[in-house]
């Protein structure tokens, strides 16, 4: 298998200058650059250039593919959009981690398996597209992917099994299409996210009504509001209503620390998460197999009626078989051989069900007899059990 590396880079928030292009150029000749993207596949070699510092640059999203099991998703977050804080608990630094940088923040998703263990493999471009809808999600406060990315730990075993879980996030349930793609793309068992799950609420809608926004924007006080309207006009929020419908929606949900409330359930350990788990695996084989199990019952039942019928419908017209077991017989061929023994075998099972074992019997001994001169047609007689 020849190498394979998918490097993809997407700009959101600002479409790059004539400087980053010529920049980005200057790392690869041959890269697909745009205004927002910037593409580069390997068959050979590596790239030249560091993905930190192009996300620190140029880009908020970049997907790393290579065909033999390692992948990257990394995503750029202003800091005046995110709140690192509430991520930090979910970012164990194997299958997700976070970095602070001077203006942002950088959260990778990755994992690496042996070559050939990557179900979930293509070219790269498609993950890329399924997965950019994650960036608005966690700019919107939904950490869900963060939970997913977590749980991979569990199913690696790198966590250890006294840690406590992070704030389960409401929607485990209920998983939309750019998180069932980080499932894929981190090859997460689906067991295990049930069993996560289990502790999960039901999402809020998306949408909060006018007169809810209208009420709790009339509750801040004159001081908020003034640094909300500031930090907009000074361009420190790329997109207002998100970061207004966030901070909604935090105070809404009482979630501004990422903490539990009292009425919360109790966090579990990784050992309880991942006890559950196998015993959901482990029920989940059984019923499995039991299935499976009444799969070929039913499949040897309808074999056989099926067979009774044949066998119904040879006894019927036996004279009619006779005579084609002779005429294959003639032809003295192998083929001819094997069709005629076939025949005969089932010309001896319909009558033992006819309870005319003893004609048949004769009617063979008679055609042994007349054809003792065939020896390939005697040794595949003897083979079926239609000679002594």
């Amino acid at each position: 298998m020849s190498e394979y590396q998918y490097y993809g880079f997407q700009a959101i928030d600002r479409p790059l200058s004539e400087d980053d292009m010529r920049w980005l150029r200057g790392l690869s000749t041959r890269a697909q650059i745009t205004t927002t993207s910037f593409v580069n596949v390997y068959n050979w070699g590596n790239f030249r250039g560091d993905p930190v510092k192009l996300m620190e640059r140029c880009f908020d999203v970049f997907l790393y593919a290579a065909n033999w099991g390692s992948r990257r998703f990394m995503l750029r977050l202003p800091h005046a959009s995110f709140d690192a804080a509430r991520a930090a608990p979910y970012c164990d630094g194997d299958y997700v981690s976070l970095r602070q940088k001077e203006d942002c923040v950088l959260l990778e998703f990755g994992r690496d398996d042996e070559p050939g263990e990557w179900e979930g493999w293509d070219d790269g471009s498609g993950w890329l597209a399924s997965l950019i809808p994650l960036r608005g999600d966690l700019l919107d406060g939904d950490s869900r992917c963060l939970y997913l990315a977590w749980l991979c730990g569990i199913e690696i075993e790198t966590l250890p099994e006294g840690a406590t879980e992070p704030p389960v996030p409401a929607g485990m349930k209920d998983l939309s299409a750019p998180l069932q793609a980080l499932v894929d793309f981190l090859g997460i068992d689906t067991e295990l996210i049930d069993v996560a799950a289990e502790r999960s609420g039901t999402r809020a809608a998306n949408e909060p009504s006018a007169g809810a926004l209208k009420k709790w924007i009339g509750s801040l006080a004159v001081a908020e509001k003034d640094d909300l309207l500031l930090r907009i006009a000074q361009g420190d929020e790329p997109n207002p209503r998100r970061s207004l419908v966030r901070s909604f929606r935090n105070a809404a949900q009482g979630h501004q620390t990422g903490r539990f409330d009292e009425d919360s359930p109790a966090r579990r350990t990784v050992a309880q998460i991942s006890d559950a788990w196998q015993q959901r695996s482990r029920a989940k084989q059984r019923h499995l197999a039991n299935l499976a199990e009444k799969e070929r019952e039913r499949q040897a039942r309808a074999e056989a009626q099926a067979r009774r019928d044949h066998l119904q419908d040879v006894a019927s017209r036996a004279d009619a078989v006779w005579k084609q077991v002779v005429t294959w017989i003639t032809k003295r061929t192998p083929t001819g051989y094997d069709r005629a023994v076939e025949l005969l075998s089932d010309l001896k099972d319909a009558a033992a069900i006819a309870n005319r074992t003893g004609e048949f019997d004769q009617r063979l001994r008679n055609l042994r007899e007349h054809h003792a001169g065939k020896p390939s047609l005697i040794r595949r007689l003897y083979q079926a059990g239609l000679a002594e």
